[in-house]
């Protein structure tokens, strides 16, 4: 019987992830993998080649649509030219590696100004190709957003453009950083935005990261108070809280909403906040023990110390909780 591969040893030989073996096969037709009894997919060798080859062809700066449908000895022989013709010119609408960050986020806003998001999600993969889950998100994806939202406020870009961007982005993150298979055991993150924080990107972002690390994640959106955050906290077994703060830096009745959060969950549930905005509200961060991280790196770090039992979050500075089960004492009776 001809040898098969599944998803993960074909990601594991072709240095490809998942989503971008399934993204081609499905847009381009460079592989045709069978099926298991359970509708796994499972790929021969002569798939795992050409999945190979095509990796190594789009990373030298080739256009995995222009290629993807050749026949494989067709590959093979690009493949062994690269050596030989490292000055030869390569399709037009690709440049060559390697690409920075910061090439990529001139494409992407390129994409972004004319409404084209396939162009944007192409963008998307060739930096994840490139550089990877992570460091698409740190390096390209959380400064691109950045920028958005500071040419929205020049005027450089639409309301509507800003719009359509983050839509699609949110919609590309939801496909792509979500686990194959994440364990029923495994720990509970809930993620959203605080009232009045209408602004989810970078939750959606952290809600991606946390999924490819491993946690089950409860994605609420954005803007919701202390009291909806704690329903959902006690009716889904959460382990953590994560906050994205990324506007406004001014709201009067966010710290108050962070004090009543705190207050009112269980003590072992800690509060991960991160966001652009942050750093103006830090005072009642500090005071409520939450546990502060400053890049996707960071994020990933915390839930990786949170999941082990080791994060060191301070203490929270708050008025002790009534308890509603501790009996009177007799002077209080006899005040009473």
């Amino acid at each position: 019987m001809e040898p098969l591969h599944n998803m993960k040893a074909v990601a594991l030989r072709t240095g490809l992830s998942p989503h971008l073996v399934r993204m081609w096969e499905k847009r381009y037709a460079a592989v045709q993998p069978g099926r298991s009894l359970t509708q796994r997919r499972l790929y021969n060798d002569e798939e795992v080649d050409r999945l190979s080859m095509l990796a190594r062809l789009t990373r030298s700066g080739l256009n995995i649509g222009q290629i993807a449908r050749l026949p494989t000895p067709e590959l093979r022989s690009m493949v062994d030219r690269l050596g030989d013709l490292p000055g030869a010119p390569l399709p037009q609408g690709r440049l060559s590696t390697p690409v920075d960050a910061a090439t990529f986020a001139e494409r992407a806003i390129e994409a972004i100004r004319s409404y084209d998001i396939p162009s944007l999600e192409r963008t998307l993969d060739d930096s994840m190709l490139a550089m990877g889950h992570s460091g698409m998100l740190e390096r390209l994806l959380v400064p691109l957003l950045h920028r958005l939202g500071a040419d929205w406020l020049r005027g450089e870009i639409t309301a509507a453009q800003e719009h359509c961007a983050t839509s699609a982005i949110k919609d590309y993150l939801a496909r792509t950083l979500r686990p194959v298979n994440t364990p029923e055991s495994a720990p509970r993150l809930l993620v959203t935005t605080p009232a009045g924080q209408l602004h989810e990107m970078g939750a959606a972002i952290a809600a991606g990261l946390a999924r490819k690390s491993g946690w089950n994640v409860t994605y609420l959106g954005p803007s919701l108070p202390a009291e909806e955050i704690v329903g959902a906290v006690m009716m889904n077994n959460i382990r953590a809280v994560a906050l994205s703060i990324v506007y406004p830096a001014d709201d009067p009745d966010l710290p108050d909403q962070m004090v009543r959060l705190r207050s009112l969950l269980p003590d072992e549930v800690p509060i991960i906040i991160g966001g652009q905005a942050a750093d103006a509200y830090s005072h009642v961060l500090s005071r409520i023990g939450a546990l502060r991280v400053a890049s996707m790196e960071d994020f990933t770090r915390v839930l990786l110390e949170v999941r082990d039992g080791h994060h060191t979050a301070p203490a929270p500075q708050l008025a002790p909780r009534p308890d509603s089960r501790r009996r009177p004492t007799p002077q209080e009776k006899h005040q009473a």
